[in-house]
C-alpha cells in the first residue's frame, strides 16, 4: 500500500512539474533523436557512416574518432528539448526515453530474428554511440563496429548507458554559472587554444590519419576544419556566454571519447588510446561535434521563437 502511494506521488509530482505540452515535446524529440541517431546518419554523413566521415572524408586518426558521432547528433535534440521547456531534468528524461526506445527496438528485432529464422546479425551503433549487436532489419552505421567498440553479449553495460551520462553533463552545464567570471573567459580561451594546437599540428606536419595513427599522407581536412571551428566556437562563446549548453554538449562528447579510450581496450586501462600526437586533434574534434550540434539547436530555437513572436504580432 505504501509502495503504491509513493508511486502515485511520484507520478503526480512529475505531471505537476512537466505540463502535458512539455511531455509531448519531450517524447516527440526523444523519438526523433532515436530515429536520427539509429537510422538517419547514413543519409546525412559524408562517407555514408561515422567511420566513413572521420577516416575516409576528414582523414582523422583513430581509434575512437567515430564512436561518439551518433551521440553528438543526439545532443541536438537534447539541447533543443531543454531550450523549449526551460526545465531542468528535461535532458535526462529524454535520454532515458531514448535508452528505452533503443532497448525495446533491440529486443523486438532479436525476437524477430529468433522467430523468423532468416535474419542475420550485424553491428550498429546505439544512440549513445557504443556498438551493440543487432539483428538485420535496421540500418547499420557500423560506427562502433569499425571503431572496435564492444559488441554482442560481451558488451559492458557501462557503454549502454553513456547516453545518460552525456545528458547529465549537459544538464549540469545549464545549472552552473558558466556565464560569470572566470568561467566566461575560461572555456572560450581553452577552445581557442585547442583550435590553434590542432592547426599547428597540421602546419608542422605532425597530423596523423587512419586507425593506427600513421603520418598523414594526404591533406588532413579534419584537422583544418576542427581547428577553425574550435576557434570560431570560442569566439561565439566569448560573445554569448549564456549559451551554456554549447559548452555542455562539447564537454559531454569529450567525456565520451575519453571514456571509450579508457575502458574500450582489450588489454587494460587506456589500451585503446590513440598515439599521443593524435589526442589533441581528436579531443578538439569531439568538442566541436557536440558544440556544433548544440549551436544548431540554438539556431532552431531562435527561428521558432522568432516565428511565434511574428505570428503573435501579426494577429
Amino acid at each position: 500500500m505504501t509502495e503504491e502511494k509513493s508511486q502515485c506521488d511520484w507520478k503526480t509530482k512529475l505531471a505537476g512539474y512537466f505540463t502535458r505540452q512539455d511531455l509531448l515535446i519531450i517524447v516527440a524529440l526523444a523519438v526523433i533523436a532515436f530515429l536520427t541517431s539509429s537510422f538517419g546518419l547514413s543519409h546525412v554523413l559524408p562517407g555514408g557512416s561515422a567511420p566513413g566521415l572521420v577516416h575516409a572524408f576528414l582523414k582523422l586518426p583513430g581509434p575512437g574518432a567515430g564512436i561518439f558521432i551518433a551521440s553528438a547528433f543526439t545532443c541536438l535534440w537534447l539541447v533543443l528539448g531543454i531550450l523549449i521547456t526551460k526545465k531542468p531534468g528535461t535532458v535526462i528524461l529524454m535520454a532515458l526515453l531514448i535508452i528505452v526506445f533503443s532497448l525495446v527496438f533491440s529486443l523486438a528485432m532479436s525476437g524477430f530474428g529468433g522467430h523468423g529464422g532468416h535474419a542475420t546479425t550485424g553491428n550498429s551503433s546505439t544512440p549513445g554511440g557504443a556498438a551493440v549487436e543487432r539483428p538485420a532489419g535496421g540500418e547499420t552505421s557500423a560506427a562502433g563496429a569499425a571503431e572496435g567498440a564492444p559488441t554482442g553479449g560481451g558488451q559492458p553495460i557501462r557503454f549502454d548507458y553513456l547516453a545518460l551520462v552525456v545528458a547529465i553533463i549537459i544538464e549540469c552545464a545549464g545549472l552552473l554559472a558558466l556565464e560569470k567570471k572566470p568561467w566566461k573567459y575560461l572555456f572560450p580561451t581553452l577552445l581557442t587554444i585547442m583550435g590553434i594546437i590542432t592547426l599547428a599540428l597540421w602546419l608542422t606536419g605532425n597530423a596523423k590519419m587512419g586507425e593506427n595513427g600513421a603520418a598523414a599522407t594526404v591533406f588532413p581536412l579534419g584537422y583544418v576544419v576542427s581547428g577553425i571551428l574550435a576557434i570560431a566556437i570560442g569566439i561565439l562563446l566569448y560573445s554569448y556566454p549564456s549559451a551554456k549548453y554549447i559548452i555542455g554538449a562539447g564537454c559531454a562528447e569529450v567525456f565520451y571519447i575519453v571514456f571509450c579510450w579508457a575502458f574500450n581496450g582489450k588489454s587494460g586501462f587506456f589500451s585503446w588510446a590513440p598515439v599521443a600526437p593524435a589526442i589533441p586533434a581528436l579531443i578538439t574534434f569531439a568538442f566541436v561535434c557536440g558544440a556544433i550540434m548544440a549551436a544548431i539547436a540554438y539556431g532552431f530555437y531562435l527561428l521558432w521563437t522568432s516565428y511565434v513572436q511574428h505570428g503573435s504580432a501579426s494577429t
